[in-house]
């Protein structure tokens, strides 16, 4: 891995400011978090931000903003071409790792938070629920890139994709407001992390 850049003052100063948990290339856990999945495409984020809290993932979009800091969410970090890690170097990173809620209601709804690999989400409905939904067949592939890209897989064909599948997602927008997106309310940005969707 390259050396990390230098992260903007600005950017440190606002997330601390926010109490915005984030982790810095002087941090010893960057060199594991900051690895990406493609070796051959390496990118070194500025920040890595694992946030609990919707709330830390508005501040932390705010603070980019205001530093000029590109954003990428990162969910299972399975990015061919190293999105995940922004694309290029100098983003900073939102790890949605801490997001890893499923549920189950009577009607078959699953609500999924986006750090959520797609083994745990087929098991867990499964348990809960007797339930299946179409995705890819890589257990460690998180839902927040393969749903909101396709995600195609062996019941694609009866089930349809993935992403065929979502009915509603809260979205932080790039002024740091949260939404619920669906067909009907925000239909230009019904799709990112966050996924309810018809198991």
């Amino acid at each position: 891995m390259k050396l990390a850049s230098p992260t903007p003052p600005a950017l440190i100063n606002c997330l601390s400011d926010h109490d915005v948990p984030a982790t810095l290339g002087s941090d010893a856990r960057f060199s594991r978090l900051a690895a990406t999945y493609n070796v051959r495409l390496v990118y070194t984020p500025v920040a890595i931000i694992i946030p609990t809290s919707t709330r830390h993932i508005s501040d932390a979009v705010i603070c980019a903003s205001k530093s000029g800091t590109k954003v990428q969410a990162k969910s299972g970090g399975h990015s061919y071409a190293s999105f995940s890690t922004g694309g290029q170097d100098g983003s900073m990173i939102i790890d949605l790792r801490e997001f890893q809620n499923i549920t189950l209601d009577d009607k078959g709804i699953a609500e999924v938070g986006g750090g959520v690999r797609l083994g745990n989400l087929a098991q867990r409905i499964y348990d809960r629920g007797n339930r299946a939904l179409s995705h890819g067949t890589c257990p460690g592939v998180g839902i927040g890139g393969h749903f909101t890209h396709g995600g195609y897989g062996y019941a694609s064909r009866s089930w349809g994709l993935a992403m065929d599948q979502i009915i509603g997602l809260d979205v932080v927008l790039a002024n740091g407001s949260a939404i619920h997106a669906t067909d009907t309310k925000y239909p230009d940005v019904y799709y990112v992390s966050d996924l309810q969707f018809q198991s």
